[in-house]
């Protein structure tokens, strides 16, 4: 009845009765799960008919809620649908086969969202959901259900992993999906079966459908599907400049690119959310990021970014109480958790190859690459540059006037949040006028010979040049006068 109202155009009266369809629906599998054989109507609940018919209707009234303006309206009627139906999870052979239609309806609908010609409206000026959960204003926009398609479909690709290692541990390997195909009937799928001349449809058991269902799910790779949701999402939310809720979406996308070993699209993506997060000053986010980040710059061989991330990992200002709150966390990243101890250890290893003890083992075997005389590394930290909690440079003038051809003193300041000391071979010093240039040298390290490349510039001696984690190293000396401004401090390690 309610097709034949949409072939009238009246909208009205298809609407009402796709809504009664859909109540008498819910009505039923309600009765079933109160009155009948509860374990067996739920295992039978992914596959049944039930389900894909609750799908045709909910995407029916959808879309005619939307065809209307009534946008409110269509996004509580979604919220109802999806708390119904979450809760009947199915099989736990199949559970897989629920995330996928938990997704999928997300994924429907956030596309009618954002294919209706209707202005979306603002949260303060609609009324709508209940007194206990009202409605959010993400839930107008699609961005919202584009996430939620991408986790769900994340759950069921968890879920599928665990079918597959249970039905190949148990050499359950269905060899004739092939032949399985739709049924007649809505949501029913049938083995087609050759009889002579003729081809017949025959009923899948519950056990069969199960093992067709899982040697489907592995053929396809979600990742891809799941990366696309995300970039939906992650370009939604960027042009509503709602930058915190699409840096997770970016977030997301990045850790799917570099789960399957793309890491030339995965790297930006990392980039680009260390970024907002150095802005925002999210320390522990910030460690997650930066350790994909430097794991992109080791499988890829970039040698001055791996040693760049690795740095600003290694002093980073977290405390061993803010690594006691992540303890619990599922995730951490390859890093490892958030921990003065693992600051630490990416100290030791950082420095271990600046050093030239250990190498930098890319994606390519054959590629280890070394910092050596020959291949030096220069790193410049500037004053926006993230590498300033390695090390910050300060130069202050004694006097503010000095006479022509006099001198006046300096104080060089250094300071390093790095987790272990830090013992500088050499100091340099430059000016605008050259001839103030001055080298410092470590004594312990230099027996006073004039430093090789620096000939005829003015060399000075430090009885230590170690810098300790927060601690300023400050160094005093004379300079001729003159409108001398300090360009540079070179540091040799």
């Amino acid at each position: 009845v309610a097709v034949y109202a949409e072939f009238r155009r009246d909208w009205v009266e298809a609407l009402r009765f796709y809504e009664d369809a859909y109540h008498a629906l819910r009505e039923m599998v309600g009765v079933f799960l109160v009155h009948l054989n509860l374990i067996h109507i739920i295992k039978r609940m992914s596959r049944i008919s039930h389900a894909p018919f609750a799908e045709q209707l909910h995407f029916k009234i959808s879309t005619l809620l939307l065809h209307g303006g009534k946008i409110p309206d269509a996004v509580t009627w979604f919220r109802q649908h999806n708390t119904w139906y979450k809760r009947i999870i199915g099989s736990p052979e199949a559970v897989f086969l629920h995330w996928e239609w938990m997704s999928r309806q997300f994924l429907v609908f956030a596309e009618l969202l954002e294919t209706s010609s209707i202005a979306i409206p603002t949260i303060s000026s609609v009324i709508v959901g209940t007194a206990e959960r009202p409605l959010t204003e993400w839930e107008f926009h699609p961005a919202h259900y584009y996430q939620l398609a991408a986790h769900y479909l994340k759950e069921k690709r968890s879920s599928l992993e665990f079918a597959v290692s249970m039905s190949e541990s148990l050499g359950e390997v269905d060899s004739s999906a092939e032949s399985v195909v739709p049924s007649t009937y809505v949501g029913q799928f049938a083995r087609l079966v050759e009889q002579g001349n003729a081809h017949v449809m025959q009923p899948l058991t519950d056990d069969e459908y199960t093992r067709y269902a899982v040697a489907e799910g592995k053929r396809f790779q979600d990742s891809f599907e799941i990366i696309a949701l995300l970039k939906k999402s992650y370009e939604s939310y960027s042009n509503l400049k709602v930058h915190r809720m699409g840096s997770f979406c970016g977030f997301q996308m990045a850790k799917e690119y570099y789960g399957v070993g793309d890491f030339s699209n995965a790297k930006p993506l990392f980039d680009g959310i260390a970024s907002l997060y150095r802005q925002e000053g999210w320390v522990t986010l910030l460690w997650e990021v930066l350790g994909y980040l430097r794991e992109c710059s080791r499988k890829q061989g970039m040698v001055k970014d791996f040693i760049e991330y690795s740095l600003e990992m290694a002093a980073l200002p977290v405390s061993s109480k803010t690594g006691d709150q992540l303890f619990g966390f599922k995730e951490c990243g390859p890093a490892g958790p958030v921990s003065l101890q693992q600051r630490k250890l990416i100290h030791n290893e950082v420095f271990g190859f600046i050093c030239g003890e250990l190498e930098l083992a890319s994606s390519d075997e054959s590629a280890n690459l070394k910092v050596t005389v020959d291949n030096p590394l220069h790193l410049e930290i500037d004053v926006v540059s993230p590498l300033r909690l390695v090390l910050l440079a300060s130069v202050a003038f004694h006097e503010h006037i000095v006479k022509p051809g006099s001198s006046t003193s300096i104080t060089l300041s250094l300071l390093s949040q790095l987790p272990h000391t830090v013992e500088i071979d050499q100091l340099e010093v430059q000016f605008n006028q050259s001839d103030c240039n001055f080298i410092i040298v470590n004594s312990h390290r230099h027996s006073g010979a004039l430093v090789d490349g620096h000939q005829g510039h003015r060399v000075e001696t430090a009885s230590s040049l170690s810098l300790s984690t927060n601690r300023w190293l400050r160094l005093t000396y004379d300079v001729k006068s003159g409108k001398s401004v300090v360009i540079s401090v070179f540091t040799n390690v």
